[in-house]
C-alpha cells in the first residue's frame, strides 16, 4: 500500500495532471474550466481515495469517464478489480 503523502504526490504530479491533458482535449476547453470540473466531481473524491485504485486506471480513460460524468451526473465506473473494491468501501 502506498503511504499517504506518496499517493497526494503521485495525484498532483502525476495523475491529476495527465487527466486534465487528456479532459481538455476531449471536452474542448479550457484549463481553469477542466480543473474546476475535475475537483468538484465524485471521479476526484473517488481517484483521491488510494484504497478504490482508480488511478490504476490510464489518464485517458479517467478523463472519459469525467467527461461522462459531466454530461450525465453519474460516474459510471467499468468493471473490474477496482470495481469490486469501491463497491466494498462504499458499504463500509
Amino acid at each position: 500500500m502506498i503511504k499517504k503523502d506518496e499517493f497526494k504526490a503521485l495525484m498532483a504530479t502525476c495523475i491529476v495532471p495527465e487527466i486534465l491533458k487528456r479532459y481538455i482535449e476531449i471536452a474542448k476547453c479550457d484549463y481553469l474550466a477542466a480543473i474546476h470540473i475535475l475537483y468538484n466531481s465524485e471521479l476526484y473524491r473517488m481517484l483521491s481515495n488510494e484504497k478504490t485504485k482508480l488511478w490504476h486506471l490510464s489518464p485517458l480513460q479517467l478523463a472519459v469517464l469525467l467527461k461522462e460524468e459531466e454530461e450525465t451526473g453519474v460516474l459510471k465506473i467499468p468493471d473490474g478489480a477496482a470495481l469490486w473494491e469501491i463497491k466494498l468501501l462504499l458499504i463500509e
